[in-house]
């Protein structure tokens, strides 16, 4: 349980959960589009939430692919219909960014 909330005590990762939760089975060169960080810093904000047990991966190809585990799923759907910031229309404007983007 700890993990969960450290994972979540962090904006960026609240963020990238609710990018892979529009758009599942992301790969990671979309989760980059979507955010203004390093890839080292992205990396340790995926890492933190695979850890935690919020996401899972996949390898394909060269790149990882990610999704929402059971319990993320759940957690997402806490912080939508708890979402005061409208922090899940905020990660939609930013993730039609990806929706005519190719497939990995």
């Amino acid at each position: 349980m700890e993990k969960i909330f450290k994972a979540l005590g962090e904006k960026n990762r609240l963020e990238i959960l609710l990018i892979i939760s529009l758009n599942p089975d992301i790969c990671l060169c979309h989760i980059e589009d979507c955010f203004e960080l390093s890839n080292s810093n992205l990396s340790r904000h995926l890492k933190e939430l695979e850890q935690s047990g919020l996401v899972t991966s996949r390898k394909a190809a060269k790149w990882k692919h990610y999704q929402l585990s059971s319990i993320g799923n759940a957690l997402v759907d806490f912080i939508i219909k708890n979402d005061e910031q409208n922090l899940l229309e905020q990660m939609k404007i930013k993730s039609k960014s990806l929706n005519g983007g190719t497939q990995c």
